[in-house]
């Protein structure tokens, strides 16, 4: 039976990449997904520079801080505001300045309200 031909599936990405990390011989893997040795093995070199890319970043951040429009759901066109991301802009937002506050105008004073 001939091997597969063409790009790598998403599926079949993520199931090489896994056993790739506990240490599955490349030839099993082939065998498994019925793809080439030699497409698992350059698709290994291409994720594996990108990989330690990644780790650096990671290790550079001291400490990561959260964004609130990473925490939003991004879904066929729409954009959900989750509840983490609303609270995460509550505590971020500033009051409002000294000078905005003198501008607004009370018509009643607080002392005559019965």
């Amino acid at each position: 039976m001939a091997s597969k031909r063409g790009p790598l599936s998403k599926a079949e990405t993520f199931y090489i990449e896994e056993h790739v990390k506990i240490g599955k011989n490349i030839n099993d893997i082939a065998i498994d997904i019925d793809r080439p040795v030699k497409s698992i093995e350059k698709f290994i070199k291409k994720v594996k520079p990108q990989k330690t890319s990644q780790s650096a970043k990671q290790t550079n951040a001291a400490s990561p801080r959260l964004v609130a429009g990473d925490q939003f759901i991004k879904q066929r066109g729409s954009v959900i505001m989750t509840e983490n991301a609303s609270t995460i802009s509550d505590a971020r937002r500033k009051s409002t300045s000294s000078k905005i506050q003198n501008c607004v105008t009370k018509v009643k004073k607080d002392d005559n309200i019965t």
